[in-house]
């Protein structure tokens, strides 16, 4: 299994990063351009364990579903979500955030495999891995912007 890790500080107390980070419609806040992505539907609403959320995403009008399950919600310290269906055949995202001086760390861990086998497989997962921390890169940014 592939996994990602990303760790960033922003100077907010807790309570208000997990507030940002559990309203799903901040996701495309948080996506950097040109890649759009909206909320389509959560069901059931305020999102729980359980809960199913929908999105649309991609470039102008090359969009795709993501369909995402919340396995775990704990305010306000974590919460866990797990593509059921989407671009990648395996993505397991967890959320943690702890308390820092003068502010919140936020911590992120993906598991993931793109799908395929064999060296394609692997070619394509070590492709998904490089967009993934860039991604995180600007996301860290981004988060200190907004909640700082």
């Amino acid at each position: 299994m592939n996994t990602v890790r990303s760790r960033s500080w922003v100077a907010a107390p807790i309570e208000e990063v997990f507030a940002f980070f559990d309203d799903p419609r901040n996701l495309g806040r948080l996506t950097p351009p040109p890649v759009a992505i909206r909320l389509v539907s959560i069901d059931p609403e305020p999102p729980r364990a359980g809960s199913v959320l929908a999105f649309r995403y991609g470039l102008g009008p090359f969009q795709r579903s993501w369909t995402v399950r919340l396995l775990a919600r704990e305010a306000p310290y974590r919460f866990v979500d797990e593509t059921i269906s989407g671009p990648l055949a395996r993505f397991h995202h967890s959320h943690t955030f702890s308390s820092g001086r003068h502010g919140t760390w936020i911590s992120d861990e993906i598991e993931y495999r793109v799908g395929p086998g064999g060296a394609i497989g692997a070619v394509l997962d070590w492709l998904a891995g490089w967009v993934m921390r860039a991604t995180f890169v600007w996301r860290a940014a981004r988060q200190r912007q907004l909640l700082s």
